[in-house]
């Protein structure tokens, strides 16, 4: 354990004032500097300039105890460890001294031993505290990095005249949900996953089933060929995660859309005469078993239609009212930011009210 090589001053606050002066010369001969007042208002004071991080507190004090003076320091500074001091034996003062989270406990008149031991106790603790919060602060600033780099990696490309919105809310920093667009000639490649669990190592495995994707694309523009090498890639290469994820094809040219899913929920294409709902046979979960086949379905599409493929993180069921919305907007006629602010006014009510969250994504593509 790292120690603390500066001595960090104790504040001592009793209304006794031989009391205090004899536990500053202890502290002084175990090489702390320390600070003494006689009233709890004082120290307060001075408490809130300094932040220190051991206090020795009395417990009975005129005008405001001790116990009563704790929660202040506490919820000041947390991670400042306050010792409770005291001539009485008193049960209830050492179990109400505790429910506010003292460090210790120490009776009247105290030895150099007991002080040197209170102390050492309370700044090994004070230490750990520290080093604790100087790793998550370095945890959250890589989060937070990695959160940036891995939208900058799945920004979306200028697919003009098409018009695109995506969105992927990750549970906690990272998400495990992904997408790919990458056109190649009259061939638009549109692909939503969703890995296995959220954080960090789904969001990787995530960026690692792009590049997978967009190799087998340009191998062959076949949704199943692009499915089956991400799975033997996540089964054989992983082994860990398993996915979900659908795969559509837009040929400019022919107006057509081939599609396969692979355990994911299925897409939706809006039209002007009706809704369609590419519910084929989905074909398993990506990840479990290398040998999985997956089976390709073409549909034509008119210009103007809307392509909608989202995470299960975002919607699950049919029943859900988000669908008659966006259902509403294609009677209406609307664009396709129509549609991005419908799912984004659900979003925002729907998300933080669930009881376990999960990563959401969603990809309207307005052919």
């Amino acid at each position: 354990m790292t120690s603390i090589t500066i001595k960090p001053e104790i504040l001592i606050i009793d209304d006794d004032r031989d009391v205090g002066e004899a536990l500053e010369i202890l502290l002084s001969k175990l090489g702390y500097n320390s600070t003494f007042f006689d009233s709890v208002d004082k120290g307060k004071e001075y408490f809130e300039k300094e932040a220190n991080p051991i206090v020795f507190l009395d417990i009975h004090m005129p005008r405001t105890s001790g116990l009563d003076a704790l929660p202040y320091f506490k919820n000041l500074n947390p991670g400042t460890q306050v010792i409770m001091m005291t001539g009485e034996r008193d049960i209830n003062n050492v179990v109400t001294s505790l429910t506010h989270k003292a460090s210790d406990f120490l009776l009247k008149p105290f030895s150099l031993q007991t002080v040197r031991i209170a102390v050492q106790r309370a700044l090994d603790y004070y230490t750990l505290l520290k080093e604790k919060e100087a790793r998550d602060e370095s945890i959250l600033r890589d989060l937070r990095l990695a959160s940036k780099i891995q939208r900058k990696i799945l920004s979306v490309p200028d697919l003009s005249p098409l018009e695109v919105a995506v969105d992927n809310i990750p549970a906690s920093f990272v998400s495990g949900d992904f997408y790919v667009l990458s056109r190649t000639g009259n061939n638009l490649l549109v692909l939503l996953g969703d890995i296995e669990d959220h954080g960090v190592t789904s969001g990787l495995i995530g960026l690692l089933m792009t590049s997978v994707a967009r190799e087998a694309y340009k191998e062959q523009a076949d949704p199943s060929h692009i499915l089956k090498r991400m799975n033997v890639e996540l089964s054989q290469e992983i082994g860990t995660h398993s996915l979900t994820a659908a795969v559509a094809i837009v040929h400019l040219d022919k107006k057509t859309i081939t599609y396969a899913r692979g355990g994911h929920p299925f897409p939706v294409l809006y039209q002007a005469d009706g809704q369609l709902l590419l519910n084929e046979k989905s074909g398993q979960l990506l990840g479990i078993m290398d040998s999985l086949e997956f089976e390709s379905h073409e549909i034509p599409y008119k210009e103007g239609d809307v392509l909608f493929l989202y995470s299960d993180g975002l919607l699950n069921n049919l029943s859900n009212p988000l669908f008659g919305e966006l259902e509403e907007i294609r009677k209406k006629g609307l664009g396709l930011s129509a549609f991005q602010e419908a799912i984004h006014s659900y979003t925002k009510v729907s998300l933080p009210t669930r009881e376990f969250r999960d990563d959401s994504s969603y990809l309207l593509l307005r052919l």
